[in-house]
């Protein structure tokens, strides 16, 4: 039975280790703080609001979310977005309007001038870039679509989901189906017509359910599942100082107060944490390092319903860069979305600010960022009065950032595992941020240690008498 170590209690991590216990083996894990979950952090208040300080929600978009869900018995706790949270708005102009999410609605909408969605129709014409550009999102989309649908559909887009920058994030990295409907199809319209007529999804037969949803109790009840299943196979409160790869392939794992040899090891923790630890033999991380991991803040304010102007019939609203009168990067309508999330006659609004496009502002006081957003919600949502409810959460570093560096980050990873065998790398900085993401590395990290621990038996036994 080998031994596996795993730095980190992070989703990714507990995916990793939970499935490497299945397997029968043995799995360690060192986890820095004194609860697992990593930046899935749920807080249920006693005047009855539930606050997601990380992710505010999932998608089965891969079969290890629903496997790991029936197996730990929290299908039962599943909670399915409310049907608006279907409708979502983007500012343009100073006002909300609804995103189209269909044909017909893209000819109406007045998100977009008649000029722009004239462009669109060039789209199909457009030239594919080269394959072995690595292109910035903006380029990308603007090349193919058009100013002004990246100013008002993908710059709020990517900064909902990275609280990044378009101009700076690689297409290849950050958007990956995209680059590939424009390699196999030259046109993201005959990739899609394509999709529709073979009835091939995006992410072929991985894919499994694209509606978002949570849990009873906050997303946080996921990780805390797989830690109890864990049990004490979890060390808390044990950051690791230092690792050895010793000459038979094995790894020493060292803490503050003792070392642990296991087969095989897997670090989950942020690329920016790895310098920290003292790596023997040397390990340059410099390239792990240079990963942007900009701050944000959320802000969870809870508000009187009859305070609250607009009828928040919608998942939420992202701010277009191009209206720089306003200042945050977009509300969750919270109490909208799942139910539970505030007390009757409340609603709880989750701002998010900084990010590549204000990070002065993510790294600002609480007292900076309360003024910023309640003026935004007042001139957007018609927020009047003082909130009854404030909770502020700060993110230092809080989403990896696939910038055009990316490339030479991954292919830093690869070769740290290919030049140390047994040493493997998961999270959010690989594949994908999301959470399904981050678990979908975990449980790919798994395998790989398996496969290995596997051809090493396969070497011990051709070698045997």
């Amino acid at each position: 039975m080998a031994r596996i170590g795993i730095i980190g209690a992070g989703i990714a991590g507990l995916t990793a280790a939970y499935q490497l216990q299945q397997q029968g083996h043995m799995v360690r894990v060192w986890e820095a703080r004194g609860v697992a979950g990593g930046a899935i952090r749920s807080e249920r208040t006693s005047d009855g609001f539930l606050v997601e300080h990380g992710p505010n929600s999932l998608r089965a978009t891969t079969p290890i979310v629903p496997r790991l869900l029936e197996d730990l018995g929290l299908e039962r706790a599943r909670l399915s977005a409310a049907p608006a949270a279907t409708k979502r708005f983007i500012v343009r102009d100073g006002t909300l309007r609804p995103l189209p999410l269909s044909p017909p609605a893209l000819l109406t909408t007045s998100l977009l001038s008649t000029r722009a969605k004239l462009r669109l129709l060039r789209e199909p014409f457009v030239a594919a870039g080269a394959p072995t550009a690595d292109e910035t999102v903006a380029s990308f989309v603007r090349r193919r679509l058009g100013p002004e649908v990246l100013a008002y559909a993908v710059d709020p887009f990517v900064a909902g989901i990275f609280a990044g920058d378009p101009h700076r994030l690689s297409l290849k990295h950050a958007f990956g189906r995209l680059y590939e409907m424009e390699r196999t199809h030259g046109s993201l319209l005959r990739a899609a017509l394509h999709s529709a007529r073979t009835g091939a999804t995006d992410d072929a037969s991985t894919a499994t359910d694209r509606r978002i949803f949570s849990l009873r109790d906050g997303l946080q009840m996921l990780p805390h599942a797989l830690a109890d299943a864990l049990g004490e196979a979890i060390r808390y409160e044990a950051p690791v100082t230092a690792l050895r790869q010793m000459p038979d392939g094995t790894w020493t794992v060292a803490t503050e107060t003792d070392a642990t040899q296991v087969n095989a090891l897997i670090s989950t923790v942020p690329l920016h944490a790895l310098g920290s630890i003292d790596w023997a033999p040397a390990v340059d991380t410099s390239p792990l390092q240079r990963v942007p991991y900009p701050p944000v803040r959320v802000v969870a304010l809870g508000f009187r319903r009859a305070d609250v102007a607009h009828p928040l019939d919608g998942f939420g609203m992202l701010v277009p860069s191009a209206e720089d009168q306003f200042q945050i990067l977009g509300t969750l309508v919270s109490s909208t979305l799942f139910p539970g999330r505030a007390p009757a006659g409340h609603v709880l609004l989750t701002t998010f600010v900084g990010g590549m496009r204000h990070p002065t502002l993510g790294a600002a006081s609480d007292a900076a960022v309360r003024k910023v957003v309640l003026n935004d919600l007042q001139a957007l949502l018609g927020v009047q009065g003082a909130p009854v409810f404030e909770r502020f959460i700060a993110w230092p570093r809080a989403i990896p950032q696939y910038t055009l560096n990316h490339g030479a980050a991954v292919r830093t990873l690869e070769q740290l595992e290919d030049v140390h065998p047994g040493l493997f790398f998961a999270g959010n900085y690989r594949d994908g941020i999301s959470v399904g993401d981050a678990m979908a590395s975990g449980e790919d990290a798994a395998r790989r240690v398996d496969a290995h621990l596997a051809g090493a038996d396969r070497a011990v036994a051709a070698t045997g008498p």
